[in-house]
């Protein structure tokens, strides 16, 4: 149990320096990579018959607790400004494509055996694939069949001036992560949201990627190169993810989108505290 808190505060440390992470006892929430993790404890069972059946029903009991664990915290994970995922798998069909999405979780690195004879293993899942179960149909008004169609890819190296994305600094507005947040105008209308992005650029890069410093949002595939920096003014939604900005900002917004599709194409980073 000891080398297991140990472990647990090295992934702490780890995980809050390299993006935003919410973490559990068991498990976390990494807004930056978008991957939700779980660890599961197995205990060997007393009538096993021999140390290899042992360690087999230890390891299934292990994964079985790993993935409990996992639909407890995707049930945690926050979807909109108002919605987190318990209340999006109300819906019995999303409910149950989740779950089902949940029993292929990969494990993730080796199983670690305990000084108390129990078994540690962590499953994983890219927030990705819950995304594609949950995100409603986004159209982009006015775009055209092969652009709304077309595979996502990772975005060409800018030209002299181009914009590369955008990066709204949130800090020190007690923003929090979401799967798909709303950029607002000063009026509350959405400026970026669903209907606003592809679907296909969402399901595979998420609508937004997070990051707590600029130097390491600058660095980020999503917008490196010459991203658009603004700041947040305010919050808004009862789960303080929708980010306000300036009437001002919207105009440049909408101008580095038109000429560069950064909205479209989602790349757009926030920056939280």
């Amino acid at each position: 149990m000891k080398r297991y808190i140990c472990s647990m505060i090295a992934m702490l440390t780890l995980a809050s320096s390299q993006g935003v992470v919410n973490q559990m006892e068991k498990g976390s929430i990494n807004y930056s990579d978008r991957t939700i993790s779980a660890i599961g404890i197995g205990f060997v069972p007393i009538n096993a018959v021999n140390a290899g059946m042992a360690r087999r029903l230890a390891l299934r009991t292990a994964k079985q607790d790993a993935l409990r664990q996992l639909i407890e915290i995707v049930n945690g994970v926050t979807l909109t400004s108002e919605t987190t995922m318990s209340g999006a798998m109300v819906d019995d069909m999303i409910s149950t494509k989740v779950q089902g999405f949940i029993r292929g979780a990969r494990q993730v690195g080796q199983p670690k055996y305990l000084s108390d004879t129990s078994i540690e293993v962590e499953y994983s899942v890219s927030m990705n694939g819950i995304s594609d179960i949950v995100l409603p149909p986004a159209n982009i008004a006015g775009a055209s069949p092969a652009t709304s169609s077309t595979t996502p890819a990772a975005a060409s190296a800018p030209t002299t001036g181009s914009v590369t994305g955008v990066i709204i600094d949130a800090r020190g507005l007690n923003a929090r992560p979401a799967m798909a947040p709303r950029i607002l105008d000063q009026q509350g209308s959405a400026v970026y949201g669903p209907g606003k992005y592809s679907r296909e650029y969402a399901v595979t890069n998420g609508v937004v990627g997070y990051s707590k410093t600029l130097e390491s949002a600058q660095k980020d595939p999503r917008v490196m190169g010459n991203p658009l920096v603004l700041k947040g003014i305010a919050t808004a939604g009862a789960n303080r993810t929708d980010i306000t900005i300036s009437n001002a900002d919207v105009s440049k917004l909408d101008s580095a989108n038109r000429s560069y599709n950064v909205l479209q194409d989602c790349r757009v980073l926030i920056l939280l505290d």
